[in-house]
């Protein structure tokens, strides 16, 4: 498949998913936008957080822990919980509720849980209907438009998280670095855009390598929730065998497991995600796995994070990684949109 065939690209990409993919700017800027205009949320004695009803996006909680790790705040996921863990009783404990059409009898359980343990409750509804039919009651709440909480929305998402920490005094506002950010993220697209051949092109050339192999991407510190993003857009954009893991389990158990079978391990590929705000030791413990694999003839290859601060480092990977994935599944000649779920 030509990468650089533009009438083809958009034949197999029904679904208009590189839209999308290119929308990251106007989501955070729109999720921001939205954060501002809305008061001080008067929880005054949070020091854990509690989300629930993130199903699109599990790794949005792992993301936003990397954001807010210069704060003192736990952030924990309740997703697949429908029992509140010990540790989450009392007004030092913030639960999070995220409403859509789906899950509102599971928030609604939770929310009497939380009510029971003294906890303190934040409602995000998705929508207005939802607000409308969901029990009145005197909850401090935040209603989004439909277009939120969904698989191609996790820059809005996010940031509308964070938004709501912020707004309890958690965390900082960051108004001036989301500018820096947007410049940057622009700036990714211009480099890896549909428009741009592929001998300019870093992501469609890394997609070109990771065709016909098996795909593992590994992250440490700061990029582990990356890693995860990118395994997952791959799985679901190119519908392509990926997995994620984190260097340090790398290290001490699957390093061991590179020789078996040898045809397999021969046409894999491992890409490392490297970032300067991580610890000199995890950098340096990323290097030698990369080259001790390289020696046992595997395919290796590095992503250094973009961006003066990690803000622009963590979001320029996360939306090179949707590049990546989206060419990768042009290679494969399948529609990035469509996923297989179970009911």
């Amino acid at each position: 498949m030509n990468l650089d065939d533009i009438s083809k690209i958009q034949q197999i990409d029904q679904g208009g998913m590189l839209d999308e993919i290119k929308n990251l700017s106007s989501q955070i800027q729109s999720s921001w936008s939205f954060v501002l205009q809305q008061q001080t949320l008067n929880f005054p004695h949070i020091n854990q957080i509690f989300f629930a009803g993130l199903s699109f996006h599990k790794n949005i909680s792992e993301i936003l822990r990397v954001m807010v790790s210069e704060s003192n705040v736990d952030i924990f996921s309740l997703e697949n919980h429908l029992i509140l863990p010990n540790n989450c009783a009392g007004k030092r404990n913030l639960i999070i509720l995220l409403l859509n059409n789906e899950n509102a009898n599971e928030m609604k359980n939770l929310l009497n849980q939380g009510l029971e343990r003294n906890c303190e409750i934040f409602l995000l509804f998705k929508n207005q209907s939802i607000q409308d039919n969901f029990p009145k009651g005197t909850f401090p709440n935040w209603v989004l438009n439909d277009r939120s909480f969904a698989r191609t929305t996790i820059g809005f998402d996010t940031f509308i998280l964070y938004g709501i920490l912020h707004k309890v005094g958690l965390v900082p506002d960051i108004t001036e670095e989301i500018h820096t950010l947007i410049k940057n993220i622009d700036k990714t697209i211009q480099n890896n855009d549909f428009s741009v051949p592929i001998a300019r092109n870093p992501a469609k050339r890394l997609a070109g390598q990771m065709v016909g192999r098996w795909l593992k991407i590994v992250g440490g510190g700061l990029m582990i929730p990356v890693a995860n993003h990118w395994s997952d857009q791959i799985n679901q954009f190119a519908k392509a065998l990926c997995y994620s893991e984190n260097i340090f389990h790398l290290v001490q158990h699957s390093l061991s497991g590179v020789l078996n079978p040898e045809k397999i391990a021969q046409q894999s590929m491992l890409i490392f995600l490297k970032s300067n705000f991580n610890d000199l030791a995890i950098e340096n413990l990323i290097d030698q796995a990369k080259i001790e694999l390289m020696c046992n003839g595997l395919g290796t290859d590095t992503y250094s994070a973009q961006g003066d601060n990690l803000l622009s480092q963590l979001w320029t990977t996360i939306l090179f990684g949707d590049f990546l994935a989206y060419y990768l599944a042009i290679a494969y000649e399948c529609d990035p949109s469509p996923i297989t779920l179970l009911s």
